[in-house]
Parts: C-alpha cells; structure tokens; sequence
C-alpha cells in the first residue's frame, strides 16, 4: 500500500481471510462503522454486496448545555462560598457516564447484525488538538477521558466477537465521498463540509462513515477486484495516496490555523488560556455531559461513485 495506507492491527489478517471468504462464498458482508468524537459518536450500518450500501446510521451527542450550566454554578460556589459544588460535578461526571453507557449499547446493537466493527485508531488528545483549533473555550470545557472510555469498551466488546478491524483516522472527514476531492469547510462550519469541484455538501461526520468503510475495504484487499466495487475502491485509494501531502497540513489544523500546531507540523506551544476560560480550582476542568437519545437518521442507501 501506499504511503499513509490503512492497515491492520492485532489479528486482522485471521478477520480479513475470514471476511473475505464469507463474501466470496455468500456476496455478501456487512459492516458496522464507528466515529468518536469529542461530543458525539456515529454509528452506521454499510451492507456490501455488488455495490456498498448505507444501510442505517445513528448518533448519540454530549449536552453541551447541561455542561455550561453545572459550570456556571460550579464557579458561581467558587466564588461565593469558596468550594467547588461537588454534588454538580458528580452529576456531570454521570453525565458522561451515560453517554459513555448509551453510545457502548448502540454499537452492540449494530454489531449483532454485522460481521466486522471498523473503527478509527484514535488518539483522543489529538481530538482535543483539533478541537482546541477551532473552539479554544470548548476544548477547555470538553474532557476527553469519556471518549478514551468509549473507544476502550468498544474494542474490547469487538475484540471479544472477534471483529474487530482497525483503521487509521487519517483522510477520513476530508475526501469528498462523489469524486474524491479533497473537501473545504462549508461557509467556515467545522461541522459542515463542501467539495470545491462537484459542490457536494454533507455533515463532516457523515462523510467520515462512508470513507472509514471504503478504507476498511481497502484494508481488507477489496481494491484487488475487478468489479465496479473494486474499480470505486481502488480510486478510492489512490486518491487517499496522491492526497497525502495536502491531507497532512489540513487534518494538522482546523477551518484556521489552529494554535497547537507549527507551520513545520510539529507541536507548538499553546498559549495561556485567558482567566475567563481557565476552569477554576475545582471546576469542571473539562467538563461532562449528558447524551441525547439515539437520533436515528433512517435508512440511506446509495453506491460508492
């Protein structure tokens, strides 16, 4: 493979001979894709047959509002009474717990019709990075302690299945799904993404599902077949290739460049936070949330172009 190329970890050549040898003997394989992020994670459901199909998609979110408040009245106790407001930061912190809880409970329910978990070989301080480029006072507000909870219980839950496929998070949220062009940040949305040459719009995390399962099927050698599927895969992947340099400097940074890294790609010194962002002594430093319930976006179903 290529420079950058997705590969596999643990016993993935044992899963990948399996997988491979169920779709030649049924023509069938089905996925589940996995996205953490700071304050949501993904879910989504491909069906590979001639083509690759979305087959269903769900999310679960952190309250960010509910974080604010407990925030607010944690510093209102600092500055009142002089003591942190313990019984806030507990419900905060189960908070947390329950997103942790429900998004583990989505993906069991998603793998139980699939025969791999794909997911991203994620570094959750390098989420934060990315998060502190594009929104300082969220990164501050935001721990990551609950997304390394849910990345731990969720391989260990596939681990255990024995299906378990693990890809690299790099050129994910980046390659537009239509022509494979390197996507831009929609009117400076992070969340949103729009591709300069075909003008394709699609939420950041939506994308990054379809191109995590086009990157699993790279992993699992699909790009070897002489099929349309394995034409698609295959474009896929020398696009991920003849990108890397570009890929390289935008996933390094956010919609502007972001204060945690140098121009030379390298860490950088993140300045002081101001007092106003600055988590007061006892505070919740990074904060917890709550998740919503499961927003189920229905069934989708289109080709890989």
């Amino acid at each position: 493979m290529g420079p950058g190329a997705p590969g596999v970890s643990g016993s993935g050549a044992d899963l990948r001979q399996r997988l491979l040898r169920k779709y030649a003997e049924k023509g069938l394989l089905v996925m589940t894709v996995v996205d953490v992020n700071v304050d949501d994670v993904i879910v989504a459901l491909f069906e590979v047959r001639l083509l690759l199909h979305l087959m269903r998609r769900s999310r679960t979110w952190r309250n960010t509002g509910k974080l604010l408040f407990v925030r607010r009245v944690n510093r209102m106790s600092m500055r009142v009474y002089g003591r942190p407001a313990t019984s806030w930061l507990r419900y905060a912190k189960n908070l947390d717990n329950d997103w942790v809880n429900k998004s583990v409970a989505l993906v069991k329910r998603f793998m139980a019709r699939s025969s791999v978990v794909v997911i991203e070989d994620l570094d959750p301080q390098r989420l934060r990075e990315k998060l502190r480029s594009k929104d300082p006072e969220k990164a501050y507000l935001f721990s990551t302690w609950p997304v390394a909870k849910i990345l731990r219980r969720i391989r260990a839950v596939a681990e255990r299945a024995g299906k378990l496929l693990v890809v690299p998070p790099n050129y994910t949220s980046s390659i537009c799904i239509k022509c494979l062009t390197l996507m831009e940040h929609d009117e400076g949305k992070w969340s949103r993404l729009r591709c300069p040459k075909c003008g394709f719009r699609e939420d950041r995390d939506h994308v990054a599902v379809w191109n995590l399962a086009k990157s699993a099927l790279v992993v699992l050698g699909f790009h070897y077949l002489d099929t349309y599927l394995g034409r698609s895969i295959k474009a896929y992947k020398e696009a991920v290739d003849a990108l890397t340099p570009a890929l390289t400097r935008a996933l390094s940074q956010g919609p502007e460049p972001g204060p945690g890294v140098s121009e030379e790609g390298g860490e950088a010194s993140s300045p002081e936070p101001s007092l106003s962002s600055r988590p007061a002594r006892g505070d919740l430093g990074e904060g917890a949330n709550e998740p919503s319930s499961d927003d189920d976006l229905g069934s989708q179903r289109g080709p890989v172009q």
